[in-house]
């Protein structure tokens, strides 16, 4: 089984530069807060313990090499966040990270905002923009696996996860939710095409089986790349 599963946030890391200017766009800045390096740049209507949740988060989800500075601020109950990092364009922001960057602004959501919608900007080192997100996902997990769901109820998604340990018995390994009848389930692989799949393709088959019978309701199975791309799809 562990070539059939694939750990997203264990293997695609973003490495954040050192700090930079103030974005050109406008972010207020009345409060710092400095640990071990990273600097976060918060507005008044940002809580010190938020400032320090979204310091630690980014030190435990990213990969820190010299300052950072990050920027959070709020508008109405959205909330913006904008880290420096080594990209100088768009261009840079190669496939795999911009995946892990979508999937960031959903985790940032649940563990620092309480659901919030969350948008994450990537700055180059002049502050300019060159990647952003918004939050879409939820997520529940047990064992190392990761379930991130949207436009279903947290039951479905545990239900999904609950199958999922019991099919592979551990992680890591994260699987998507979004919708429901059909189901359109997504997991990840170390699989970069089709033809990879080989003889994992009976246990993809079992499982958007199982799938559509655990939540009563048709379920399209994706494989994802490492980079998040489908490269095979099973019917349930």
């Amino acid at each position: 089984m562990r070539k059939f599963v694939f750990a997203l946030l264990a293997v695609a890391l973003l490495v954040v530069a050192t700090g930079c200017e103030s974005p050109k766009t406008s972010v207020t800045t009345e409060k710092t807060l400095t640990i071990n390096g990273v600097t976060v740049h918060y507005s008044g209507d940002i809580t010190l313990s938020q400032a320090k949740a979204v310091l630690s988060f980014v030190r435990d989800n990213f990969q820190i090499n010299g300052k950072t500075d990050v920027y959070v601020s709020k508008s109405g109950g959205s909330y913006t966040v904008k880290v420096t990092t080594p990209y100088k364009s768009t261009s840079d922001v190669d496939r795999r990270t911009a995946f892990y960057v979508r999937i960031m602004a959903s985790k940032m959501s649940q563990d620092v905002f309480n659901g919030a919608n969350v948008t994450l900007k990537l700055l180059n080192g002049d502050g300019k923009e060159v990647f952003s997100v918004e939050s879409k996902y939820a997520y529940v997990e047990s064992n190392g696996i990761t379930v991130w769901y949207s436009g279903v109820e947290k039951e479905e998604a545990q239900k999904v996860l609950d199958y999922a340990v019991s099919f592979a018995g551990k992680g890591p390994w994260d699987i998507f939710i979004d919708g429901s009848n059909p189901y359109t389930i997504s997991a990840m692989s170390s699989f970069n095409s089709a033809g990879e799949i080989g003889s994992a393709e009976n246990a993809y088959r079992k499982m958007s089986s199982e799938l559509s019978q655990k939540l009563g309701g048709k379920v399209l199975l994706r494989v994802l790349s490492p980079s998040g791309e489908e490269i095979a799809q099973f019917t349930g």
